[in-house]
Protein backbone atom coordinates (compact mmCIF):
# COMPACT_ATOMS: atom_id res chain seq x y z
CA UNK A 1 0.00 0.00 0.00
CA UNK A 2 2.96 2.49 1.06
CA UNK A 3 4.57 1.91 -2.31
CA UNK A 4 1.11 2.45 -4.11
CA UNK A 5 1.03 5.76 -2.28
CA UNK A 6 4.88 6.68 -3.11
CA UNK A 7 4.12 6.15 -7.13
CA UNK A 8 1.07 7.89 -6.46
CA UNK A 9 2.53 10.91 -5.01
CA UNK A 10 5.44 10.41 -7.89
CA UNK A 11 3.17 11.21 -10.62
CA UNK A 12 1.29 14.21 -8.60
CA UNK A 13 4.65 15.40 -8.33
CA UNK A 14 6.10 15.28 -11.77
CA UNK A 15 2.74 16.65 -13.02
CA UNK A 16 2.74 19.54 -10.53
CA UNK A 17 6.46 20.56 -11.65
CA UNK A 18 5.36 19.70 -15.75
CA UNK A 19 2.39 22.52 -14.99
CA UNK A 20 4.85 24.95 -13.11
CA UNK A 21 7.17 24.46 -16.17
CA UNK A 22 4.44 24.97 -19.00
CA UNK A 23 3.31 27.65 -17.23
CA UNK A 24 6.70 30.04 -17.42
CA UNK A 25 6.70 30.28 -21.33
CA UNK A 26 6.83 34.35 -20.37
CA UNK A 27 9.33 34.23 -17.67
CA UNK A 28 11.47 32.43 -19.50
CA UNK A 29 11.16 34.56 -22.96
CA UNK A 30 11.46 37.57 -20.40
CA UNK A 31 15.45 36.28 -18.90
CA UNK A 32 15.99 35.28 -22.36
CA UNK A 33 15.74 38.46 -24.22
CA UNK A 34 17.13 40.44 -21.04
CA UNK A 35 20.14 40.85 -23.17
CA UNK A 36 18.59 42.08 -26.23
CA UNK A 37 18.74 38.59 -28.51
CA UNK A 38 17.04 35.33 -28.69
CA UNK A 39 18.82 32.56 -27.96
CA UNK A 40 16.41 29.92 -26.25
CA UNK A 41 13.48 30.92 -28.09
CA UNK A 42 12.77 31.19 -32.17
CA UNK A 43 11.39 34.41 -33.62
CA UNK A 44 8.09 32.25 -34.02
CA UNK A 45 8.22 30.80 -31.21
CA UNK A 46 8.41 34.31 -28.76
CA UNK A 47 5.92 35.74 -31.20
CA UNK A 48 3.25 33.33 -29.94
CA UNK A 49 4.10 33.47 -26.52
CA UNK A 50 3.67 37.17 -26.99
CA UNK A 51 0.64 36.46 -28.31
CA UNK A 52 -0.79 34.67 -25.35
CA UNK A 53 0.36 31.71 -25.82
CA UNK A 54 2.37 30.94 -22.01
CA UNK A 55 1.74 27.08 -21.92
CA UNK A 56 3.83 24.58 -23.85
CA UNK A 57 0.88 22.81 -25.02
CA UNK A 58 -0.48 25.98 -26.14
CA UNK A 59 2.70 26.29 -27.97
CA UNK A 60 3.02 23.71 -29.80
CA UNK A 61 0.01 23.58 -31.18
CA UNK A 62 0.65 27.13 -33.13
CA UNK A 63 4.00 26.48 -34.00
CA UNK A 64 2.40 22.92 -35.43
CA UNK A 65 -0.06 25.91 -37.43
CA UNK A 66 2.65 27.70 -38.20
CA UNK A 67 4.50 24.92 -39.77
CA UNK A 68 2.08 23.75 -42.00
CA UNK A 69 1.39 27.16 -43.06
CA UNK A 70 5.30 27.30 -44.51
CA UNK A 71 4.97 23.92 -45.72
CA UNK A 72 1.41 24.46 -47.91
CA UNK A 73 2.98 27.94 -48.93
CA UNK A 74 6.24 25.45 -50.20
CA UNK A 75 4.52 23.07 -51.63
CA UNK A 76 3.22 26.09 -54.88
CA UNK A 77 6.95 26.27 -55.95
CA UNK A 78 8.74 28.97 -56.84
CA UNK A 79 11.00 30.69 -59.21
CA UNK A 80 14.26 30.26 -57.85
CA UNK A 81 15.32 33.40 -59.80
CA UNK A 82 12.47 35.41 -59.23
CA UNK A 83 12.16 36.40 -55.87
CA UNK A 84 10.17 39.40 -56.08
CA UNK A 85 7.51 37.32 -57.91
CA UNK A 86 7.38 34.18 -55.75
CA UNK A 87 7.17 36.51 -52.23
CA UNK A 88 4.39 38.53 -54.19
CA UNK A 89 2.73 35.01 -54.18
CA UNK A 90 3.16 34.76 -50.78
CA UNK A 91 1.57 37.66 -49.59
CA UNK A 92 -1.27 37.04 -51.58
CA UNK A 93 -1.40 33.75 -50.04
CA UNK A 94 -1.96 34.72 -46.64
CA UNK A 95 -4.47 37.22 -47.43
CA UNK A 96 -6.32 34.76 -49.36
CA UNK A 97 -6.45 32.60 -46.88
CA UNK A 98 -5.24 33.55 -42.77
CA UNK A 99 -5.02 37.69 -43.46
CA UNK A 100 -8.97 38.26 -44.06
CA UNK A 101 -10.47 40.63 -42.03
CA UNK A 102 -7.98 44.12 -40.86
CA UNK A 103 -9.04 44.73 -36.89
CA UNK A 104 -6.57 47.18 -35.24
CA UNK A 105 -6.92 45.60 -31.83
CA UNK A 106 -5.95 42.05 -33.51
CA UNK A 107 -2.24 42.77 -32.90
CA UNK A 108 -1.22 38.78 -32.21
CA UNK A 109 -0.61 35.98 -33.89
CA UNK A 110 -3.45 34.34 -32.02
CA UNK A 111 -5.74 36.54 -33.79
CA UNK A 112 -4.86 35.70 -37.14
CA UNK A 113 -5.26 31.65 -36.16
CA UNK A 114 -8.41 31.85 -34.74
CA UNK A 115 -10.18 34.45 -35.98
CA UNK A 116 -8.18 35.41 -39.28
CA UNK A 117 -7.90 38.91 -37.85
CA UNK A 118 -4.94 41.38 -38.03
CA UNK A 119 -3.16 44.39 -37.85
CA UNK A 120 -0.28 45.74 -39.04
CA UNK A 121 2.04 44.67 -36.84
CA UNK A 122 0.46 40.55 -36.45
CA UNK A 123 0.59 40.81 -40.26
CA UNK A 124 3.65 42.28 -40.71
CA UNK A 125 5.38 39.38 -38.16
CA UNK A 126 3.43 36.63 -39.71
CA UNK A 127 4.82 37.58 -43.49
CA UNK A 128 8.63 38.27 -42.45
CA UNK A 129 8.79 35.34 -40.43
CA UNK A 130 7.56 32.88 -42.98
CA UNK A 131 9.77 34.84 -45.84
CA UNK A 132 12.44 34.48 -43.60
CA UNK A 133 12.03 30.51 -43.35
CA UNK A 134 11.81 30.35 -47.24
CA UNK A 135 15.35 31.91 -47.41
CA UNK A 136 14.55 35.89 -48.69
CA UNK A 137 15.88 37.89 -45.96
CA UNK A 138 12.99 40.39 -44.09
CA UNK A 139 13.14 43.72 -41.89
CA UNK A 140 10.37 46.03 -40.88
CA UNK A 141 10.25 49.81 -41.13
CA UNK A 142 8.63 51.44 -37.76
CA UNK A 143 6.96 54.92 -37.96
CA UNK A 144 5.27 56.79 -35.44
CA UNK A 145 1.35 55.18 -36.21
CA UNK A 146 2.52 52.19 -38.55
CA UNK A 147 5.08 49.42 -39.89
CA UNK A 148 5.27 47.28 -42.61
CA UNK A 149 7.85 45.05 -44.57
CA UNK A 150 10.54 45.68 -46.03
CA UNK A 151 12.47 43.35 -48.53
CA UNK A 152 16.49 44.73 -48.31
CA UNK A 153 18.21 42.81 -50.43
CA UNK A 154 16.53 42.16 -53.33
CA UNK A 155 17.29 43.73 -56.85
CA UNK A 156 15.67 46.45 -55.70
CA UNK A 157 14.07 47.62 -52.41
CA UNK A 158 10.24 46.15 -52.09
CA UNK A 159 8.48 47.84 -49.31
CA UNK A 160 4.72 45.75 -48.68
CA UNK A 161 1.79 47.42 -46.76
CA UNK A 162 0.97 44.25 -44.85
CA UNK A 163 -3.01 45.42 -44.01
CA UNK A 164 -4.26 45.56 -47.29
CA UNK A 165 -4.44 43.06 -50.42
CA UNK A 166 -2.77 45.08 -53.12
CA UNK A 167 -0.29 46.17 -50.28
CA UNK A 168 3.17 44.66 -52.09
CA UNK A 169 5.55 46.74 -53.30
CA UNK A 170 3.63 49.68 -52.15
CA UNK A 171 5.45 52.08 -54.02
CA UNK A 172 3.78 51.16 -57.46
CA UNK A 173 0.64 52.40 -55.54
CA UNK A 174 1.68 55.36 -54.01
CA UNK A 175 -1.09 57.50 -54.67
CA UNK A 176 -3.46 54.93 -53.29
CA UNK A 177 -1.24 54.55 -50.38
CA UNK A 178 -0.99 58.07 -49.49
CA UNK A 179 -5.09 58.25 -49.85
CA UNK A 180 -5.13 55.13 -46.93
CA UNK A 181 -2.64 56.75 -44.47
CA UNK A 182 -4.62 59.30 -44.13
CA UNK A 183 -7.08 57.21 -41.91
CA UNK A 184 -4.39 57.63 -39.21
CA UNK A 185 -4.38 61.38 -38.80
CA UNK A 186 -6.68 63.57 -37.49
CA UNK A 187 -8.48 66.21 -40.57
CA UNK A 188 -5.69 69.12 -39.19
CA UNK A 189 -3.03 66.89 -39.06
CA UNK A 190 -3.25 65.62 -42.47
CA UNK A 191 -3.59 69.51 -44.37
CA UNK A 192 -0.22 70.55 -42.45
CA UNK A 193 1.51 67.74 -43.86
CA UNK A 194 0.01 67.87 -47.40
CA UNK A 195 -2.42 64.95 -48.49
CA UNK A 196 -0.29 64.10 -50.92
CA UNK A 197 3.26 64.09 -48.30
CA UNK A 198 1.64 61.60 -45.98
CA UNK A 199 4.00 58.62 -47.25
CA UNK A 200 7.24 61.04 -47.42
CA UNK A 201 6.24 62.43 -43.67
CA UNK A 202 5.78 58.81 -42.25
CA UNK A 203 9.15 57.77 -43.82
CA UNK A 204 10.95 60.62 -42.61
CA UNK A 205 9.92 59.69 -38.93
CA UNK A 206 10.43 56.33 -39.00
CA UNK A 207 13.67 53.76 -39.00
CA UNK A 208 14.33 49.89 -39.93
CA UNK A 209 14.47 47.55 -37.61
CA UNK A 210 15.16 44.05 -37.83
CA UNK A 211 12.47 41.14 -36.64
CA UNK A 212 13.59 41.26 -33.05
CA UNK A 213 12.76 44.96 -32.73
CA UNK A 214 9.80 44.04 -35.03
CA UNK A 215 8.68 41.50 -32.02
CA UNK A 216 9.20 44.63 -29.47
CA UNK A 217 6.12 46.11 -31.22
CA UNK A 218 4.07 43.01 -30.31
CA UNK A 219 4.54 43.50 -26.90
CA UNK A 220 4.38 47.39 -26.91
CA UNK A 221 0.47 46.70 -28.47
CA UNK A 222 0.22 43.88 -25.33
CA UNK A 223 0.97 46.58 -23.08
CA UNK A 224 -1.24 49.20 -25.02
CA UNK A 225 -4.80 47.48 -24.87
CA UNK A 226 -3.60 46.12 -21.30
CA UNK A 227 -3.67 50.02 -20.13
CA UNK A 228 -7.20 50.37 -21.76
CA UNK A 229 -8.58 47.67 -19.81
CA UNK A 230 -6.96 49.43 -16.86
CA UNK A 231 -4.41 46.77 -16.03
CA UNK A 232 -1.52 48.62 -15.63
CA UNK A 233 0.83 46.06 -13.84
CA UNK A 234 0.21 43.54 -16.99
CA UNK A 235 1.11 47.01 -19.15
CA UNK A 236 3.97 47.90 -17.53
CA UNK A 237 5.59 44.38 -17.60
CA UNK A 238 5.19 44.14 -21.23
CA UNK A 239 6.80 47.58 -21.60
CA UNK A 240 9.63 46.24 -19.85
CA UNK A 241 9.60 43.47 -22.64
CA UNK A 242 9.23 45.75 -25.66
CA UNK A 243 12.44 47.77 -24.25
CA UNK A 244 14.40 44.56 -24.41
CA UNK A 245 13.09 44.02 -27.52
CA UNK A 246 12.88 47.50 -29.44
CA UNK A 247 15.10 49.45 -27.24
CA UNK A 248 14.37 52.89 -28.82
CA UNK A 249 10.52 52.67 -30.51
CA UNK A 250 9.05 55.64 -32.23
CA UNK A 251 5.81 54.66 -32.16
CA UNK A 252 5.01 54.18 -28.09
CA UNK A 253 7.31 57.30 -26.59
CA UNK A 254 4.82 58.51 -25.77
CA UNK A 255 2.88 55.67 -24.70
CA UNK A 256 5.12 54.46 -21.85
CA UNK A 257 5.92 58.00 -20.65
CA UNK A 258 2.21 58.23 -19.61
CA UNK A 259 2.67 54.52 -18.59
CA UNK A 260 5.65 55.42 -16.40
CA UNK A 261 3.62 58.42 -14.80
CA UNK A 262 0.03 56.67 -13.42
CA UNK A 263 1.57 53.33 -12.82
CA UNK A 264 4.17 54.94 -10.39
CA UNK A 265 1.51 57.18 -9.12
CA UNK A 266 -0.81 54.61 -8.72
CA UNK A 267 1.77 52.71 -6.39
CA UNK A 268 2.63 55.85 -4.35
CA UNK A 269 -0.74 56.55 -3.66
CA UNK A 270 -1.62 52.71 -2.32
CA UNK A 271 1.50 53.04 -0.22
CA UNK A 272 3.77 50.78 -2.31
CA UNK A 273 6.74 52.79 -1.93
CA UNK A 274 9.33 50.67 -3.38
CA UNK A 275 7.79 49.16 -6.15
CA UNK A 276 6.71 53.12 -7.29
CA UNK A 277 10.65 53.67 -6.89
CA UNK A 278 11.26 50.95 -9.12
CA UNK A 279 8.54 52.37 -11.62
CA UNK A 280 10.01 55.65 -11.38
CA UNK A 281 14.28 54.89 -11.21
CA UNK A 282 13.26 52.45 -14.80
CA UNK A 283 11.76 56.03 -15.75
CA UNK A 284 14.67 58.27 -14.96
CA UNK A 285 17.15 55.92 -16.71
CA UNK A 286 15.40 56.34 -19.97
CA UNK A 287 14.08 59.85 -19.50
CA UNK A 288 16.63 61.33 -17.36
CA UNK A 289 16.11 65.07 -17.80
CA UNK A 290 12.26 64.38 -17.14
CA UNK A 291 12.37 66.67 -13.59
CA UNK A 292 9.01 64.88 -13.02
CA UNK A 293 10.40 61.32 -12.89
CA UNK A 294 13.62 62.44 -10.91
CA UNK A 295 11.54 64.17 -7.94
CA UNK A 296 9.15 61.15 -8.22
CA UNK A 297 11.76 58.72 -7.56
CA UNK A 298 13.70 60.83 -4.99
CA UNK A 299 10.32 61.22 -2.57
CA UNK A 300 9.20 57.17 -3.37
CA UNK A 301 13.11 56.32 -2.00
CA UNK A 302 12.68 58.25 0.97
CA UNK A 303 9.45 56.91 2.18
CA UNK A 304 9.90 53.79 0.94
CA UNK A 305 13.68 53.64 3.00
CA UNK A 306 11.37 54.89 5.81
CA UNK A 307 9.55 51.75 5.91
CA UNK A 308 12.49 49.90 5.56
CA UNK A 309 13.57 51.10 8.57
CA UNK A 310 10.77 50.79 10.64
CA UNK A 311 10.84 47.03 9.43
CA UNK A 312 14.48 46.73 10.36
CA UNK A 313 14.68 45.25 6.74
CA UNK A 314 18.66 46.03 6.02
CA UNK A 315 18.43 43.69 3.16
CA UNK A 316 15.90 45.86 0.93
CA UNK A 317 17.66 49.03 2.49
CA UNK A 318 20.50 47.82 0.59
CA UNK A 319 19.18 47.25 -2.48
CA UNK A 320 17.24 50.25 -2.69
CA UNK A 321 20.37 52.14 -2.43
CA UNK A 322 22.26 50.50 -4.89
CA UNK A 323 19.93 51.46 -7.20
CA UNK A 324 19.33 55.27 -5.73
CA UNK A 325 23.49 56.01 -6.33
CA UNK A 326 23.66 54.20 -9.50
CA UNK A 327 21.04 56.69 -10.41
CA UNK A 328 23.00 59.45 -9.08
CA UNK A 329 20.18 61.23 -7.19
CA UNK A 330 21.34 61.98 -4.34
CA UNK A 331 22.30 65.80 -3.47
CA UNK A 332 24.85 66.61 -1.22
CA UNK A 333 21.95 67.45 1.52
CA UNK A 334 20.45 63.62 0.92
CA UNK A 335 24.12 62.33 1.02
CA UNK A 336 24.16 63.94 5.09
CA UNK A 337 21.25 62.54 5.35
CA UNK A 338 21.59 59.02 4.35
CA UNK A 339 25.05 59.32 6.55
CA UNK A 340 22.80 60.22 9.23
CA UNK A 341 20.76 57.38 8.39
CA UNK A 342 23.43 54.57 8.11
CA UNK A 343 24.95 55.91 11.26
CA UNK A 344 21.80 54.38 12.94
CA UNK A 345 22.11 51.14 11.30
CA UNK A 346 25.15 50.53 12.96
CA UNK A 347 24.34 51.37 15.46
CA UNK A 348 21.06 49.52 15.66
CA UNK A 349 23.05 46.17 13.74
CA UNK A 350 25.77 46.27 16.53
CA UNK A 351 23.44 45.31 19.37
CA UNK A 352 20.30 43.87 17.21
CA UNK A 353 21.80 42.08 14.07
CA UNK A 354 24.24 39.01 14.20
CA UNK A 355 27.78 39.78 14.11
CA UNK A 356 28.07 38.60 10.45
CA UNK A 357 25.06 41.16 9.58
CA UNK A 358 26.73 43.58 11.43
CA UNK A 359 29.76 43.62 9.82
CA UNK A 360 27.85 43.60 6.28
CA UNK A 361 26.12 47.32 7.64
CA UNK A 362 29.69 48.49 8.33
CA UNK A 363 31.53 46.96 5.14
CA UNK A 364 28.77 48.33 3.09
CA UNK A 365 29.10 52.02 4.25
CA UNK A 366 32.73 51.76 3.92
CA UNK A 367 32.25 50.99 0.59
CA UNK A 368 30.88 54.28 -0.69
CA UNK A 369 31.82 56.28 2.14
CA UNK A 370 35.51 55.37 3.52
CA UNK A 371 36.48 58.62 4.83
CA UNK A 372 33.31 59.19 7.03
CA UNK A 373 34.01 60.32 10.18
CA UNK A 374 32.23 57.52 11.92
CA UNK A 375 35.44 54.87 11.13
CA UNK A 376 37.60 57.00 12.32
CA UNK A 377 36.95 55.33 15.92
Amino acid sequence: MSGKRSLVTLVLLFSLMASASSANLLDDLERDIRDRRLDGFSHIAAAFVLSGAHHKTELHRYLDWYRDVVSSIRDYGFDSFDRIGSAAKVFSYLHATHLKHYNETSTTLIDIVNHKQFNCVSSTILYNLICRDLGWPTEAFETPTHTYTVFPNFTERIMVENTMAYGFNIMENLRQYNQYLLQYYPKEKRLEIGLDRIYEYENSNGRPIDNTELLGLLAYNRAFFARQKGDFEKAYRYVKIAQDFNRHSLSNKNFEINLYYIWGQKLYQSGQHERAFYVYADAVDRYWTNKDFVNNCQVAYFNAQSGHWAQKDWDNFKQLFIRMWNLDLLSDKHIQEEKQHMRTWINYSSSHFSPAKHHDVVQFWKKYFPNDPIFRN
